[in-house]
């Protein structure tokens, strides 16, 4: 009997891989939310155990128990209702990002956003992110509603020739309704738009909705793997025109897996249908292997970025290419 080999394509292999593991990762995350949380089964544990403590005892305990919550961070105390300003995505300022392809002719299937004339951009950028989050109406035990914003720049800063003109700044106000099952997990439901905000032939945009699960693993050393998965449904409307191909390089699913040591290193990965990056910073301290008890006060992390595949920024959107980047990142 002739054996049959059958060939995939690699393209169809790493769309494939993609779907899988988005399926696994939100088979993972919504078994989760049924089920019982722990760390509530543990704080009723130890408050069972605190009231056999005599009054002054359970005082203390109590009181390092406030304090310790008060002073850690996680997933659900991200999305905390409070009264000031929370990151939401990553604040950071490459103070150098270099890509192996620069867009110089950007493109769409619209005839009205073609442009005829190539302009000439160098292949270096200084590229920052600013994200921010703020509740607009806390809803206690049924969730929260939050607006967030994010303004991704790419700047030609060491472009001497053409006065350093910003090549693309990309501006996403989002509407958030988040729910915290329990103290491990959350549940987002969202309205996004993403645009550049410009005329033709360069307007790119896209409105959509989506359901973003996540959960916490926790090993209790000040150390946590935090995943989330994100799918997306396109609006359809006439600005959606500007590039009606869209979902065909950024698909309709993102999944985010960070890595989080509180005052060390965070990792963040994040990956698309045609698209992966990665996302590595620690204070200088950490990078140079200072011991803790003489590392100073951290206001910044050192940080370096790596983006291969499609969708870097909105112009980008059917071009692909790498980038490196290297600079600082912001923790609030």
């Amino acid at each position: 009997m002739k054996s049959v080999l059958i060939t995939i394509p690699k393209k169809m292999r790493k769309a494939s891989i993609s779907r899988i593991l988005c399926i696994l990762a939100g088979l993972l995350i919504f078994s989760s939310l049924s089920l019982p949380a722990i760390a509530s089964e543990e704080k009723s544990a130890k408050t069972s155990k605190s009231k056999s403590l005599p009054a002054k005892a359970r005082k203390q305990s109590s009181g390092s128990i406030s304090s310790q919550g008060s002073s850690g961070s996680g997933l659900a105390r991200e999305w905390e209702p409070s009264n000031e300003l929370k990151q939401y995505k990553q604040n950071y300022l490459l103070l150098y990002a270099h890509s192996s392809q620069p867009n110089d002719l950007p493109t769409s299937p619209n005839p009205r956003n073609q442009i005829l004339v190539p302009y000439t951009l160098q292949d270096k950028d200084v590229k920052f992110q600013i994200s921010l989050k703020h509740v607009l109406a806390d809803y206690q035990q049924a969730g929260a509603l939050w607006l967030g914003y994010t303004q991704l720049a790419f700047w030609q800063a060491y472009d001497q020739s053409s006065t350093r003109p910003f090549r693309e700044i990309i501006y996403e106000p989002e509407l958030i309704y988040s729910y915290r099952p329990n103290e491990l997990s959350i549940l987002n439901f969202g309205a996004v738009h993403q645009s550049i905000g410009e005329s033709y032939p360069r307007e790119r945009s896209w409105n959509r909705v989506y359901i973003e699960p996540g959960i916490q693993f926790d090993n209790g050393m000040d150390q946590r793997l935090i995943l989330q998965i994100r799918w997306w449904s396109i609006i359809r409307e006439p600005s959606l025109q500007d590039n009606p191909d869209i979902s065909n390089y950024l698909g309709f699913r993102e999944l985010s897996l960070r890595y989080v040591q509180d005052g060390g290193w965070k990792v963040n990965v994040m990956s698309r249908i045609h698209s992966t990056q990665l996302d590595i910073a620690a204070p200088l301290s950490v990078w140079f292997l200072q011991p803790a008890e003489q590392a100073s006060v951290n206001n910044a992390d050192i940080h370096f970025q790596y983006f291969n595949g499609y969708g870097e920024s909105m112009l980008d959107y059917n071009q692909s290419h790498v980038t490196l980047g290297v600079g600082l990142s912001f923790p609030l």
